[in-house]
């Protein structure tokens, strides 16, 4: 069961669902752990600068300072040089601190740095102003600013809101570094979580590779066994259908020396039935009375009926196994070749026969000539009495609806042949009927016939891979309609014989 479960369409599925979503959290944690660090590292920078911008302020008023005094204890402007340059870059150095103090992180930090330039600023002026004085001479003025106090309060409040500062920053950054700290231990838990996870993936797509593999070779031994059994049976089955085809030899066999028969031995007593039966109509005709002269009559038309039966019967058999083979035939010709073998029942009732251009198609030229004759044979046999026979034969290419139920019709090009008159025309009941063997619809004195010739268009229709069907009405003529491949071979397109589904 479970290895079912391991091998089935699901597991993959789920299985690859899991390893899209291990990698998008892992693809997003790391993202986010870039975007930590980033923002981490942005704000100890910040919080640094503003601990060096203070300090190099704090510095920077201690050197200044220590210039002023170191002048006025000994009148050496060797002490000066410091500490004019160092007010040269204490406004760089009040600017770097206004500056640092945008980006800090503590809350009102930019209040407290702004007190403390105004203080460095205080400050300032007054190292200056007590230098001035000295420079100027005016000792007791220096000395008197000096002792008032002034520049050891500023000095203090300035000392005071430096340590604030530097304190409450040295605590945000302490507090940086260890928000780091912990984002590196979260960081290796989760390179620990997702290395367990992907070592379990790779576990387990290679146990469902290998359960698959055994799988495979499961089947393929199961197919292989499966494949000597189909060998077997076919092996059989060739051995009886090898059988069948030599008994359908030895039938077509039969089938041959039949219409050998038929052709033969059977006609030769009709021939002596009929000639002894004229013989007895001529010679003996004054001696025989009239209920004999009937017997007689009838006699010899039923042994007309019987040859005519024969030869079509052979007409029929001779369809499939005297076929000759395909070749490419001009219908034009055919049918110009049969209307002129009717030329004389088309004279006689002054019938109107009109055709299309016809296509050239591969198959037996004396079958279709037999084809074409028996149609219009048949048109210009059942009319109505006094009506003037009309027969129109038309081709055109055969589209999808036409041979939608002709098995494999995608493989050959199609036409569509149609044979439409009209005469009396018949109940559309019996549009099949009308194409098996000696079958009739009317009776032998109304019109001529063994009911044999559209059997046999039939299958010489079936034998070209084709379908003939007919629609008709009782008094409104008849239309055969016959489609047929342009480019073919006997019986090669294996649509049920042409019959419809």
């Amino acid at each position: 069961m479970i290895t079912k479960v391991l091998s089935s369409l699901y597991s993959w599925i789920i299985l690859v669902v899991l390893v899209i979503v291990v990698m998008t959290a892992n693809s997003f944690y790391v993202v986010s752990t870039l975007n930590d660090l980033s923002a981490l590292e942005a704000r100890l920078f910040t919080t640094n600068r503003v601990i060096n911008a203070v300090n190099r302020l704090h510095v920077a008023i201690l050197r200044v300072e220590s210039g002023q005094r170191g002048y006025m204890l000994t009148d050496d402007e060797e002490y000066l040089t410091d500490y004019t340059e160092t007010l040269g870059v204490i406004g760089e150095l009040m600017d770097e601190v206004e500056v640092s103090s945008f980006s800090s992180d503590i809350n009102d930090q930019s209040v407290r740095i702004e007190e403390l330039l105004k203080l460095t600023k205080a400050k300032v002026n007054e190292v200056i102003e007590v230098v001035e004085l000295l420079k100027e001479g005016r000792e007791q003025d220096a000395i008197s600013l000096v002792r008032s106090d002034k520049g050891i309060k500023l000095y203090k409040r300035f000392e005071k809101l430096f340590r604030e500062i530097d304190s409450s920053e040295r605590n945000m950054q302490g507090t940086h570094l260890a928000n780091l700290m912990s984002l590196r231990r979260d960081s290796v838990n989760t390179l620990i979580i997702s290395s367990a996870t992907t070592l379990l993936l790779i576990i387990t797509v290679f146990l469902l590779l290998k359960i698959n593999s055994r799988e495979h070779e499961k089947y393929q031994a199961d197919l292989e066994s499966v494949n000597e059994d189909l060998e077997s049976r076919i092996e059989e089955r060739t051995q009886e259908l090898s059988l069948y085809s030599d008994e359908l030899a030895r039938s077509n066999r039969e089938l041959e020396d039949f219409a050998f028969v038929a052709s033969h031995d059977l006609q030769e007593p009709l021939r002596k039935i009929r000639a002894f039966g004229n013989r007895l109509e001529s010679g003996y005709n004054d001696v025989i009375d009239e209920r004999g002269k009937d017997y007689l009559a009838r006699m010899l038309n039923a042994a007309e009926r019987m040859s005519m039966l024969i030869s079509d019967l052979l007409a029929f058999s001779r369809v499939s196994t005297r076929g000759k083979e395909f070749d490419e035939v001009d219908l034009n010709n055919t049918v110009r070749s049969v209307l002129g073998d009717l030329e004389i029942a088309i004279d006689e009732k002054s019938a109107e026969i009109n055709v299309s251009d016809m296509p050239v198609i591969r198959g037996d030229k004396s079958q279709l000539e037999q084809l074409f004759l028996n149609l219009i044979s048949n048109a210009l046999k059942f009319q109505s009495e006094g009506v003037t026979p009309v027969v129109t034969i038309t081709s055109k290419e055969a589209t999808e609806s036409d041979t939608r139920d002709i098995l494999m019709s995608e493989e050959y090009d199609w036409v569509k042949i149609t044979v439409k008159d009209n005469g009396i025309g018949f109940d559309q009941s019996f549009a099949e009927k009308i194409f098996a063997p000696f079958q009739r619809l009317h009776g032998r004195s109304e019109y001529k016939g063994t009911g044999i010739g559209l059997a046999v268009c039939r299958r010489i229709v079936e034998r070209h891979n084709g379908q003939i069907t007919a629609m008709s009405a009782p008094g409104q003529g008849a239309t055969f309609s016959i489609i047929m491949p342009v480019d073919s071979e006997p019986f090669g397109s294996n649509n049920n014989n042409g019959e419809r589904q």
